[in-house]
């Protein structure tokens, strides 16, 4: 169970990571372009980004509360997020 708790944290970090290219990304282009749907792209982000840091921070301070059966499921939705924004920021930098 540690292992798989240490994977939804290592997923979360680089989750973490990609919110923030992505939030430079949408401020980069708030600045050039200051439409109410590239604001909501930012302000989309940051909130994800806000909570990816909230769950890592409970990963690391409750990760021996995590019952077997929930870790998983927790494990499985960290690593469809992480690759669902791999895939908004890969259409997002072309």
């Amino acid at each position: 169970m540690v292992a798989v708790m240490m994977g939804t944290t290592i997923l979360t970090v680089i989750s973490s990571i990609i919110l923030l290219i992505l939030l430079f990304i949408y401020g980069r282009n708030l600045r050039k372009i200051p439409a109410r749907f590239t604001q909501g792209l930012f302000i989309f982000a940051l909130v994800w980004f806000i909570e990816k840091l909230v769950s890592l921070y409970y990963y690391l301070t409750m990760m021996n509360y995590y019952v077997p059966a929930v870790s998983m499921q927790v494990f499985f939705l960290s690593l469809l997020q992480t690759v669902a924004l791999f895939i908004l920021l890969k259409i997002t930098w072309e």
